[in-house]
């Protein structure tokens, strides 16, 4: 099994820019504060915090706002809370924004 490394399930939706994370890879980003939400409900790199490691920082590049919004998982409701490979398959859309 090779090791993709941290990130490795950042996935690109669409041509704008936008990006989907895995639910608990976002609340980690937001838990260390490397990410914080603006007014508007947007949210903006704070450069002062680090990033866990990644493939592609420029995901979050210091000048680009997001807007976040969960996305549904797909399994909603098959999950099995006891095998950890059924738990959270939840995502995070996040669209830059300007």
């Amino acid at each position: 099994m090779s090791d993709r490394g941290p990130f490795h399930d950042l996935r690109p939706v669409g041509d704008g820019g936008a990006f989907s994370v895995p639910l608990r890879k976002w609340r980690e980003i937001l838990f260390i504060g490397a990410m914080r939400e603006t007014e508007g409900g947007l949210y903006v790199r704070d450069p002062s915090r680090p990033l866990p490691p990644m493939r592609e920082p420029e995901y979050f590049a210091a000048d680009k706002r997001f807007r976040a919004e969960r996305l549904p998982d797909p399994r909603e409701g098959r999950a099995d809370p006891r095998n950890p490979r059924m738990r959270d398959r939840a995502r995070v859309l996040l669209t830059p924004v300007g």
